[in-house]
């Protein structure tokens, strides 16, 4: 039997990220630092983690990605934090590749969740109940 050629046909459309939903990965969570250790977090703050996940994972990336908000979501400087050596439970050399992000939980506290964008995923590394990372 031959192989017939595809000739014609409509190729997939490519997405670019973003466009792309904006998905959640637990997969490199630190819980051994020491300031963002996940015993600092209460009910309330894990309950609302939920909530922000389940909310912005109906935005685009793009949308994420607008820090002209009120969600304090930017982009992580790390020389301006009390973290200068930046997120050291993951492969430093990937990293360099890849933004640092962080966002706020609630605008009564001063809660913070901080990760890495890429392409349409974000991935949680500390959860930052005492605004550790930039000192008030």
């Amino acid at each position: 039997m031959h192989d017939i050629p595809n000739r014609g046909g409509i190729p997939a459309p490519i997405i670019p990220p973003e466009t792309e939903l904006l998905r959640f990965s637990f997969k490199h969570l630190d819980l051994d630092a020491p300031k963002f250790d996940a015993d600092l977090c209460n009910e309330q703050f894990l309950r609302r983690l939920l909530e922000v996940v389940r909310d912005f994972s109906s935005w685009t990336v793009e949308q994420f990605c607008d820090q002209n908000n009120h969600e304090h979501r930017h982009v992580i400087s790390f020389a301006e934090t009390t973290e200068p050596d930046g997120f050291l439970n993951i492969d430093q050399d990937q990293l360099s590749y890849h933004e640092s992000w962080q966002f706020q939980l609630s605008r009564r506290e001063n809660w913070r969740v901080h990760g890495i964008l890429i392409d349409d995923t974000f991935y949680v590394i500390w959860l930052d109940p005492s605004h550790a990372l930039y000192p008030l």
